[in-house]
Order: C-alpha cells, then sequence, then structure tokens
C-alpha cells in the first residue's frame, strides 16, 4: 500500500531528471514532506510526456455518481486476496470495472522521493531507493471525473501496487507501490505500449536497491507538511555501503559510506 509519500526534490531537479517541463497552465508545488490523499502532486501522462502536471492524488473514475479516494489500485485486481508475496498469475487489473480504462490508456508516472510504510507493529518508517537516486516514479493511473451537480472536472490519480518485496517483508509489509525502472519510464507512458507489456511491469522492485528506517508517529496526522518527518528514529534496514578504498595512480582514496548518514541529508539542496 501506498498511502503517503515524499515529494521534497526542486522542481529543476525534476525537469532534468525526467527530461520534462512544468506545463505552463500547472503551478508549482511547494516542496511536500507527507503527500496525502486529496493533495495536489506532480505527474506525467501518456498524453503529454514531456509536461509536467499536477492532479490530485485519490482517483474518481469517470462514471462515478460520487467524488472517491482510490489511492491505490492493486495490480492483481481482485486476485491474491491473501497478498501472497510469491504470486506470480496474471495481473487482473485490467478487469476491475474502476480501472479498465486508464490501465490501457490513462497511465502515469507518479513523481516521489520516497513514501512512508507501517510495519506490522504499526511503527512508521521511510522507505527509499538506494544510492541518492531520486526522485523516481511511481506506476501510476489516473481518470477525469466531471463532478454531475456543479459540473466542474476534476482530474485525479492513483499508485499500482503489488506484492512486497523481502526488504518490506521483513517488516511485516504484504504490499508496495510499484516503482518503474528508469528504462522503463518511457514504455509506461508510451500510448502504444501493449497491455501484455505494461502487465509485465507490474513487478515489485528489487530489494537489495531499497532501504528505509523507522521515523516518527507525526506522520500519522493528517496533511503534516515537515521535513522533521524524514529524520530517523531508529536504524536503516539494511546498511548500504562500507568503506571502500579505490586507487587513483598511485594514491588511495577512501570512499564515504552512506550508511549513518540520514537519507534526506545526504542531496539536502534537492
Amino acid at each position: 500500500m501506498c498511502k503517503k509519500y515524499v515529494l521534497a526534490s526542486s522542481l529543476e531537479t525534476i525537469e532534468e531528471r525526467f527530461n520534462s517541463r512544468l506545463d505552463l497552465g500547472t503551478t508549482e508545488i511547494p516542496r511536500l514532506f507527507a503527500v496525502d490523499c486529496n493533495d495536489l502532486s506532480y505527474v506525467i501522462t501518456c498524453q503529454d510526456p514531456y509536461k509536467i502536471q499536477a492532479f490530485r492524488f485519490g482517483m474518481t473514475p469517470f462514471f462515478s455518481e460520487t467524488q472517491m479516494d482510490l489511492i491505490n489500485a492493486r495490480a492483481e485486481g481482485d486476485k491474491n486476496s491473501g497478498d501472497n508475496p510469491h504470486y506470480n498469475r496474471s495481473k487482473a487489473i485490467f478487469l476491475n470495472r474502476d480501472f479498465r480504462m486508464p490501465i490501457r490508456f490513462q497511465r502515469c508516472i507518479v513523481i516521489a522521493d520516497a513514501y512512508y510504510e507501517w510495519s506490522d507493529k504499526n511503527i512508521p518508517h521511510l522507505i527509499f531507493l538506494q544510492n541518492r537516486d531520486r526522485p523516481f516514479g511511481f506506476a501510476g493511473i489516473y481518470d477525469e471525473w466531471k463532478n454531475p451537480k456543479t459540473k466542474e472536472s476534476l482530474i485525479s490519480f492513483a499508485i499500482i501496487t503489488t506484492t512486497a518485496n523481502p526488504l518490506l517483508q521483513r517488516i511485516g509489509v504484504k504490499r508496495m507501490p510499484v516503482i518503474l525502472s528508469r528504462s522503463g519510464e518511457s514504455h509506461w507512458v508510451k500510448s502504444s505500449t501493449p497491455l501484455a507489456e505494461v502487465l509485465r511491469m507490474m513487478h515489485p522492485y528489487p530489494y537489495d536497491k531499497m532501504n528505509g528506517y523507522p521515523v516518527s508517529e507525526m506522520i500519522n496526522r493528517p496533511y503534516f507538511n515537515d521535513p522533521s518527518l524524514l529524520s530517523p528514529t531508529g536504524e536503516k534496514l539494511v546498511k548500504e555501503a562500507s568503506p571502500t578504498v579505490v586507487t587513483s595512480g598511485h594514491k588511495p582514496h577512501k570512499m564515504k559510506t552512506q550508511s549513518d548518514t540520514p537519507w534526506f541529508k545526504q542531496n539536502h539542496k534537492s
């Protein structure tokens, strides 16, 4: 599951990373340390793969009579109800009425720096990619809904989830958002990508490229947005690196370890 995530990189960093530019009609979003349901957040869509737009987090299908808040869409659809981490059968998201059209024609990259997950003991953790690999993209879908009373349009998105990888399973988590590889991002927002290929992309991200650490329970406060949310309250789940000696000519140089550095301080200018 992915209830809250971080969008704290500067717009300049995001534009450079995704080779896209903020849409002229989109207002720049301030840094969000806990994107929550109903918040506006950056996405890149199939229709405009070189534009960064701001949609509402929590999708409402176009046919709904009332506004909904579908923050996640299961890759397996109604299958794998027990969240078996070894499930490797068909991805049935396309059979779900809410997601049938979006998964084919309305896919998007949801831009993020990290996300929050709660352990089986209800301890919140910040989950991120190793080696300062941020921002990155979640696999998302979106839809446009017209309020039947006010006739106003609302464009909103959901993040696709899949079974948890071994790193998340260590803290008792059963599901995780689909994180796109860099090579897969362009295929995800390519309108002509066949559905079969789209479905193959919805798999757990490699556990050995991820990390995390516990954070304050202040993350449980609705719409609380403060950089203190990123501060660790315990050790990282795995140690990312050990000091390594490399040689340049005849002079040895010691590489800095990342293991004891808080995630958000490693590249605080981004």
